[in-house]
């Protein structure tokens, strides 16, 4: 996927650099916790994987950092 989404790197939930790792953290949290859509993104410059909810996503002109969707895990 080539869509960009920004996000506040504190409000990240987990991350790492195995996307596996991160899927199954997601897939764990989102079993519990199914208030809202949660993504899975790379950060655009990096290696790092990260978990976010979607509702926490911000505009791409606040200090923000990019992120590329790598996966969705609806509501």
């Amino acid at each position: 996927m080539n869509e960009i989404v920004f996000f506040n790197p504190g409000d990240a939930i987990a991350s790492g650099y195995d996307f596996n790792e991160a899927l199954r953290s997601a897939e764990i949290f989102h079993r519990d916790q199914k208030q809202h859509e949660l993504m899975i993104v790379k950060e655009v410059d990096g290696e790092t994987y990260a978990i976010f909810n979607a509702v926490d996503a911000k505009t791409a002109d606040s200090a923000a950092s990019g992120y590329h969707v790598s996966k969705r895990l609806p509501k």
